[in-house]
């Protein structure tokens, strides 16, 4: 009888898929938001190559505390203020942000205020070209030489990027045109400095938010939206089903345990569907 149910409500959950939008014109729900429901935080830089090892980016609930941090990568950048979706938010480094109802970007805004010192043995010689280099999103990988250092002209160069845990590699880019999709990329300084950019997308097969600073770890962070199931980045019916797969097979996976109780029950699946009911009523 239980696998009969089952398998009714799978059926049920199927025709939902096409029938959503349009049951979306009539949704006007009149309780708040579930309070498991997460939203994303992306932290980023201006200019990007000025930055490295951001923290705070991740999924949390309303009410969150998020710690936002960013690390120059020389005494060439200086931190001005923090942006919260273009807008001015904060000159404090270390902000820290109340997580709201909706996904923000914040973006460190970084100046060039390097002045030259001929005693100090970091800097490059005057005839020398500098190479910038950086990741997207900034915590996606290492690099195995320092970015705003000055590269001779012809100098071979051999830049590596060692993503971290749950990032795939998209390609080397400079003024947004593809130079190579090698994660071991070499060239032939120019007599100009160069700006480059290590493309990564995020997609885990066991989802764990990277490490984004060893010193301060971020507390309820999660790393796909409450109700992806299936772990795709996006919450659908198929997400449902997913859950009910589960219940036949007897099995436990935290990313279906919508509502957070400890058992992957049909719960979940009828959470999955009010989620995405409310991301299609969405204006």
């Amino acid at each position: 009888m239980k696998q009969f149910i089952l398998s009714m409500l799978m059926g049920v959950l199927l025709c939902l898929g096409s029938t959503l939008p349009a049951m979306a014109q009539d949704y006007d729900p009149t309780n708040p938001p579930e309070p498991y429901l997460y939203n994303k935080v992306t932290v980023t830089a201006s200019p990007l190559e000025a930055a490295s090892n951001a923290k705070g980016a991740g999924y949390y609930k309303a009410g969150d505390k998020v710690s936002l941090g960013v690390s120059s990568i020389s005494n060439r950048y200086t931190f001005r203020y923090w942006e919260k979706d273009g807008e001015r938010y904060s000159d404090i480094l270390n902000a820290t942000y109340t997580m709201d109802n909706e996904p923000v970007t914040f973006t460190a805004v970084f100046e060039y205020t390097f002045v030259f010192n001929p005693d100090s043995p970091e800097e490059p010689e005057m005839d020398d070209n500098r190479l910038y280099f950086a990741a997207e999103p900034l915590s996606a990988c290492t690099f195995n030489r320092q970015s705003g250092a000055g590269v001779s002209f012809d100098e071979t160069v051999s830049l590596v990027a060692t993503p971290n845990n749950g990032y795939s590699f998209l390609g080397w880019y400079k003024d947004g045109v593809l130079q190579s999709q090698s994660l071991s990329y070499s060239f032939n300084m120019p007599g100009e400095d160069v700006r480059l950019v290590a493309r990564f997308e995020y997609n885990p097969v066991n989802p764990v938010e990277p490490e984004q600073d060893s010193n301060a770890p971020q507390e309820n962070v999660q790393t796909t939206p409450t109700g992806d199931a299936n772990g795709d980045g996006n919450v659908e019916v198929v997400d449902a089903v997913r859950i009910i797969n589960l219940i036949f097979k007897g099995e436990y996976d935290p990313k279906a345990d919508v509502n957070c109780n400890g058992v992957i029950d049909l719960g979940d699946a009828v959470g999955v569907i009010n989620i995405r009911m409310r991301y299609i009523a969405k204006p």
